[in-house]
């Protein structure tokens, strides 16, 4: 029945209006007033791959098998329908008017970058993801957009380095670095419906070749690699005698010893590193000792547990009420808390509503309320005895008494910033504890 599909442009354009619709989704939901839409995007298996490592659950198991259920069977639509930075990619490849053609197959380097991107997660460290993860990516240069003022050249690396590839190789993040990607990749090779080139109808023209964006396509030898291929449906569209064909082929899987030796060896290596990581906390707590500590949002646990979650895709810095918090920069290496521009609204819980990867715990309103991020620093030679900060406090973590300086409870203090937001002396000062816990 796929092969109706055959020589018309009609999927092509079904493709690009689920894409732009799955574009513009994604582009609302880190707009605060779209929170609901934010949901949608705990679907992105980057995002769930790393949530299931940080914060198991049926739900988020189910969405990473439904991801790759749907790429063995249908093939890779995901990297050209769903992955806003496989769709932004192909934007700026029809800006540049980039074609392709077909390029070396570098299945070492996705396969090493993969196993290794895993095994480390595994391990605790999110770093390779947190630069590699095509929507963490996508984040990051959408909230550099939304906060022109906050931004700095660091924020918009990320799209530099993604248009130069995409002028130099078109989808070639794609199919040779996205970690993400090749899982996929995997899945559509040995999956059920394939796009293939008939010998019969295929007058050797040329024209899938030049269109396809990820070099999936020979068409001197008829061959099209369903590993590579992310179905964008544009060689159908452009092929003049309709030999390019979409559906069940009987054909025979070759993987070479080779390859299965490399990746083989690969994963053991990966492995090993990961295991390696488990063991780095001696090496992290001297690293972390020179860094200031930062405060991290409710639902973190404590620095060093979101740091190897956090993919710093943005979601929670757009969503958050009290705008406190803020992207990485050149003091922090994730998201974080910064209360000189406001405080953490009490009957707030954007942050852990919205994150994709479990970073932040899920809580209920009780929960966060009651959840500790922070304490009081109090400088009593500035204080002038206003009073302020009880008045401010949610948790009445202060008693006043006319004339006489504030009496700070820690045990009841939360560390919302309240009282740093309203003091009028600068006298408070939010400080980072090691662990969050409840009071």
């Amino acid at each position: 029945m796929f092969k109706k599909f055959r020589g018309n442009k009609k999927p092509y354009f079904i493709r690009l209006a689920v894409a732009a619709v799955m574009f513009i989704i994604t582009v609302l939901a880190f707009l605060p007033l779209s929170k609901p839409l934010a949901y949608i995007l705990q679907m992105n298996l980057g995002a769930a791959a790393a949530k299931l490592i940080a914060d198991f659950s049926i739900i988020t198991l189910s969405i990473v098998l439904v991801n790759l259920l749907a790429a063995f069977v249908f093939g890779r639509f995901y990297c050209s329908v769903v992955c806003p930075f496989g769709i932004l990619q192909d934007i700026i490849g029809s800006i540049f008017r980039r074609k392709s053609g077909a390029h070396k197959n570098h299945f070492y380097i996705r396969y090493t970058v993969a196993a290794l991107c895993a095994a480390l997660m595994l391990g605790g460290v999110s770093a390779v993801l947190r630069y590699l993860d095509p929507y963490s990516n996508f984040g990051n240069i959408l909230t550099g957009f939304l906060n022109l003022k906050e931004a700095s050249i660091l924020t918009f690396i990320p799209l530099i380095v993604i248009a130069a590839l995409v002028i130099w190789q078109n989808r070639i993040f794609c199919t040779t670095i996205c970690p993400v990607g090749t899982i996929l990749g995997l899945c559509s090779k040995f999956g059920i419906f394939k796009m293939y080139i008939s010998e019969e109808i295929c007058k050797g023209c040329g024209q899938c070749e030049k269109e396809c964006p990820t070099g999936a396509i020979v068409s001197k030898e008829k061959l099209l690699d369903n590993e590579r291929c992310i179905r964008c449906m544009r060689c159908v569209a452009k092929c003049p005698g309709r030999g390019i064909l979409y559906g069940k082929k009987q054909e025979k899987i070759t993987f070479s010893a080779s390859r299965r030796n490399f990746i083989t060896a690969g994963v053991v290596a990966a492995v090993a590193i990961g295991v390696f990581a488990k063991g780095k906390e001696a090496v992290s707590s001297i690293i972390e000792g020179l860094k200031k500590r930062p405060i991290c949002p409710p639902g973190a646990g404590s620095p060093e547990r979101f740091a190897q979650s956090c993919t710093n895709c943005g979601l929670c810095v757009e969503h958050c009420k009290g705008k406190v918090l803020k992207k990485p920069d050149a003091e922090y290496e994730t998201v974080h808390v910064d209360f000189s521009s406001g405080k953490c609204e009490f009957d707030c819980k954007n942050c852990s509503d919205v994150c994709p990867t479990g970073a932040l715990k899920k809580m209920t309103l009780e929960e966060k309320q009651n959840c500790r991020i922070g304490l009081v620093k109090l400088d009593y030679e500035k204080c002038t005895k206003c009073g302020l900060c009880a008045h401010s406090c949610p948790k009445h973590a202060f008693s006043h008494k006319p004339g006489e300086t504030p009496v700070y409870n820690a045990a009841k203090c939360v560390g919302c910033g309240a009282c740093q937001n309203i003091c009028p002396a600068g006298a408070i000062e939010i400080i980072s504890i090691n662990k969050q816990s409840q009071i």
